[in-house]
């Protein structure tokens, strides 16, 4: 590391136009920072932070007009930058395609978070280095915020990956974090109040002429009317019918006849790939994903129905999701889709986030995991969870699977089903009292597997990598053991990300540069574990740049990786759905 005093800011830019990392002051604590566009830069700070890739970097920019070409424009966005930039607010909006920038600055769902920051020191730094540059607090993962150059010298001191420069401005004075705002849409949602206080009035403001409203109204009445009176005839008729075959009334109203409508597939050897509901929402983009599927091996979707916001991502029927609007519609329709997708035979499988629930976490904070200090405990990236031993969190899970069943998908697949791993973890306030935490992650296993028994679906859990090796009561302190999942799911799915290993695995120094030995390893070992239970194995495997450039040798040699262990199929995983043929055999 190299410490340079702020007369030597021309060195720093030049460093930061040469693919460094540099350490430098921002309105709020110190940054870490480096050239947005540039992968290997990127790539870098994730492995010096040991930050997962679910959790994009995000960047600043010198002036709106800049901003421009990296973030959608929308209403919100320019009434947003208007009355705050440059200042301390991060406005999350969809990135524009080609942006140039890498991955892991671009989020899973395609959104991008920017600033237009008034400090002197980053608008040089951004201004001089004519792109975007990435700006994330200068510290480890889980670690707290770094206001003194030499604690961020301390921290990366004795650490493999560390910034190639610090600008040393000394002792920072210590300021609330900047307001992170959704704009993704043209309604803002705060994902954290910061120094910017919004004023939402500020935003909804239009005034409507009271004739166009009663015109309006009155349109409403007369479509609700139809919808009504044909909504019931067809009513009439469907009941007509079940009554039939034996259904009764009772099962109309609390819509367990469509368990009746449906039976499990026949289970198929998976070849897929992870779509947020963004991209499922978009015909185009599905159009395109449908027809890659056609001309490949692949055979396969899975599809974010509740993601890490914990927002449910369709129209949901489910009395808790409306009454507590946790509701954010970006599948419009999701019968359309799925008959679009059975008409191409491709198997369908719905992602269920589970206790990574931020939204669910603040409208019931009974059901949270609590704060030593009060209040809501919240990981690194400020996000809620709620309490893994709450049994009204397992019924609400269960209820959000069982209805995607009903609509047709074929498969239901649990990810973070688990303790929290980041943030102040001394600070959590746990409920399940002597109960060690795989115990009670298994004890939601068995009650997930009952609840779910008779309902015309597969189902399958997303766990650590490193689980696989792990034995006896080893849970990496998460409450994840695949011995207890294979007991209970159809089909476990270990996300064995090679660049997501730590340095010295095996002796590898870069496991990111050795697909296929990471996977076949990790893989054989969870296949081992596997023998005589319920559950077979399916891999979650690379195909984003990170610790490497995943290009098509590397799915490919995943995928043998996956085989040669016996596992039973596998599904890509990009966070930003850029998917090619590379790697991939011809259909």
């Amino acid at each position: 590391m190299q410490i340079l005093k702020e007369c030597y800011l021309s060195q720093a830019v030049a460093s930061l136009l040469e693919g460094k990392v540099l350490v430098f002051p921002t309105e709020t604590s110190y940054g870490l920072g480096c050239d947005a566009t540039s992968q290997k830069s990127v790539d870098k700070i994730f492995k010096m932070k040991g930050r997962g890739d679910d959790k994009p970097l995000l960047i600043v920019v010198p002036t709106i007009d800049v901003a421009r070409k990296y973030l959608e424009w929308n209403d919100a966005v320019d009434r947003l930058a208007k009355a705050h930039w440059p200042g301390a607010l991060t406005i999350v909006g969809m990135a524009k395609p080609n942006s140039g920038l890498a991955n892991g600055v671009i989020s899973k769902f395609g959104t991008v978070a920017v600033r237009v920051s008034a400090n002197n020191v980053v608008k040089f730094l951004s201004e001089s280095l004519g792109k975007a540059l990435v700006a994330t607090s200068a510290n480890i993962s889980g670690a707290g915020d770094v206001y003194n150059s030499s604690e961020a010298q301390a921290m990366f001191s004795e650490k493999v990956f560390q910034p190639d420069i610090i600008l040393d401005y000394g002792q920072l004075e210590k300021r609330p974090p900047t307001t992170i705002v959704d704009a993704t849409k043209d309604k803002i949602k705060i994902l954290r109040q910061g120094q910017v206080k919004i004023k939402f009035r500020e935003f909804f403001s239009i005034k409507i002429k009271p004739w166009i409203a009663w015109m309006v109204i009155g349109i409403g009445a007369i479509l609700f009317s139809i919808l009504f009176l044909t909504q019931y005839v067809l009513a009439m008729a469907e009941t007509e019918s079940m009554s039939a075959v034996g259904l009764f009334q009772a099962d109309l109203i609390s819509g367990n006849h469509l368990v009746n409508t449906r039976y499990k597939r026949a289970p198929i050897k998976v070849k897929g790939l992870y779509l947020t509901a963004y991209s499922a929402g978009g015909e185009k983009k599905m159009d395109s994903i449908i027809k890659l599927i056609n001309e490949t091996e692949l055979n396969a979707v899975v599809i974010d129905l509740k993601d890490y916001s914990g927002k449910v991502l369709y129209d949901s029927k489910i009395p808790l999701v409306d009454n507590l609007k946790l509701q954010d519609i970006r599948i419009k329709n999701v019968e359309k889709l799925l008959a679009k997708l059975d008409e191409n035979n491709i198997y369908k499988i719905a992602r269920i986030s589970v206790f990574q629930d931020p939204i669910l976490a603040e409208k019931k904070p009974q059901w949270s995991i609590k704060s030593k200090q009060g209040g809501l405990w919240r990981d690194k990236n400020h996000l809620a969870w709620v309490d893994p031993a709450n049994p009204e969190v397992w019924k609400y899970v269960i209820s959000v699977a069982k209805e995607a069943g009903r609509m047709g998908f074929d498969e239901i697949n649990f990810d973070y089903i688990r303790f929290p791993t980041d943030g102040r973890m001394s600070d959590i306030v746990y409920t399940n009292g002597n109960s060690k935490r795989y115990e009670v992650v298994a004890k939601f296993f068995k009650f997930l597997s009952k609840e779910m028994e008779d309902e015309p679906v597969f189902i399958s859990a997303d766990l650590f990598g490193l689980t696989t090796e792990k034995k006896g009561e080893d849970d990496m302190q998460i409450g994840q053991r695949l011995s207890d999942a294979v007991l209970y799911f159809d089909y476990v799915m270990p996300m064995v990300y090679p660049s997501h290993y730590p340095s010295g695995y095996r002796g590898y120094k870069n496991p990111a540069n050795y697909p296929y030995e990471v996977v076949y390893q990790s893989m054989k070992a969870g296949v081992k574990q596997a023998e005589g239970k319920k559950a077979k194995l399916r891999s979650w495997i690379q195909a984003f740049n990170l610790g490497a450039v995943y290009d098509g040798a590397k799915i490919k040699s995943q995928i043998k990786a996956t085989d040669d262990a016996g596992a039973d199929g596998w599904v890509l995983w990009n966070a930003a759905n850029r998917y090619t043929s590379a790697g991939l055999e011809k259909e």
